[in-house]
């Protein structure tokens, strides 16, 4: 058989993407070496931010918005609450933080409604934290996605609409025939034969498509999960998710068997994805101590339950790449989103199924190309 579209990974991009093209009546395969949302992908958590805020980068707001539309029809759709809208509460330590001041006013040249507070009314409104000077918040606007759920929603409903699933198959290589991309080869010998192609695997992408002009990366950044003794008080709406941007950690309310998750979204260490995703990191642990006894002081000896890798396929620049390979013209590529892309994953999956059918998309895709030229960034998005 040979399928209009093959789609290697079933994360939330490439199970998106199987998703839109299975309701536009494609026949889909969905390849994934493990199953869709496992532990060891970036979409296999418990929670992933929803952010409004991209310091004045305008173009990963808008799609933020339409995203959150996305999501929020998809939920009503199968009756679920994958997406809590609980607001955004962003704050700082020092005055006139840079990235601050970009975020707020960013918001309100969009049109949104930000609520500036200051130190006093913020001592007011939430006690849980210390030593912070001012900051925002945006009600009803940010939250967060049960990410392993919604991927394997996603999944399903593409399976339900006539996609094939196919977990436990590891595509090892394409197969090319007159100057294209005809089928994708498994481990085990077999092959999915297509017309289109998209490549969807995070960390793993530079093993299937080697050499890509935009250098790729697995970073590992830690996540924990806090069990306060006071769970009143970091609880929604007590406390809405949070984000202390001058030292790049952020949080959210308890959700998941009475605990919240507390990270540093930040360039970790290079990893190999498969040999050593979950080694003992010191130094993350020191640094979260460090950041709770300073900003959370209720939480500074609060009991770790859960802790885990967080895998971002960094780029140079922190941008995504979605592009075609320029070698293989019915290959999409969709990969480097950097540890900011789940809450776009189903608006992105949308663009691959526009762009695998129709070679375009209503969104300006320059941004993410693989001809561009990165600036290198310290921190991502």
């Amino acid at each position: 058989m040979t399928y209009d579209v093959v789609i290697v990974g079933a994360g939330v991009m490439g199970s998106a993407a199987a998703y839109w093209l299975s309701r536009a009546g494609k026949r889909v395969a969905l390849l994934e070496k493990h199953e869709p949302a496992h532990v060891g992908a970036a979409s296999g958590d418990h929670s992933r931010k929803v952010r409004y805020q991209y310091q004045g980068q305008d173009i990963y707001t808008e799609m933020v918005a339409e995203a959150v539309k996305l999501w929020n029809e998809f939920d009503r759709q199968l009756g679920t609450d994958f997406y809590q809208s609980q607001g955004a509460l962003t704050l700082q330590s020092v005055p006139d933080h840079p990235s601050i001041t970009a975020d707020y006013e960013g918001l309100q040249r969009l049109g949104f409604d930000p609520r500036w507070l200051d130190s006093s009314q913020l001592r007011r409104m939430f006690p849980q934290f210390s030593n912070v000077d001012s900051g925002y918040f945006v009600e009803g606007m940010g939250g967060y996605i049960d990410a392993a759920g919604a991927t394997r929603a996603l999944a399903h409903a593409a399976v339900d609409l006539g996609a094939e699933l196919h977990s436990a198959t590891e595509i090892v290589s394409l197969s090319e025939a007159g100057g294209c991309v005809s089928a994708a080869v498994a481990q085990d010998g077999r092959s999915f034969e297509g017309e289109a192609f998209i490549v969807a695997l995070g960390s793993w992408t530079p093993r299937l498509v080697p050499n890509l002009s935009i250098d790729v990366r697995p970073s590992a950044a830690r996540v924990h999960y806090l069990k306060p003794e006071d769970p009143s008080l970091y609880a929604f709406p007590s406390l809405p998710p949070f984000a202390v941007a001058d030292t790049n950690f952020y949080g959210f309310p308890i959700h998941w068997r009475g605990s919240m998750k507390v990270a540093e979204h930040a360039i970790g260490r290079l990893f190999d994805p498969d040999a050593d995703r979950e080694r003992p990191d010191p130094e993350a642990f020191s640094k979260l101590r460090g950041f709770l006894r300073t900003y959370m002081p209720g939480l500074a000896d609060a009991e770790v339950t859960y802790s885990k890798t967080c895998t971002y396929a960094m780029t140079p620049d922190s941008d995504f790449v979605i592009d075609v390979l320029p070698e293989r013209p019915n290959v999409l590529v969709a990969t480097g989103f950097s540890g900011h892309g789940f809450k776009f994953g189903i608006l992105i999956g949308q663009m691959l199924s526009e762009l695998a059918v129709h070679g375009s998309t209503r969104w300006d895709m320059s941004r993410f190309s693989l001809s561009r030229t990165p600036t290198v960034v310290e921190e991502p998005w």
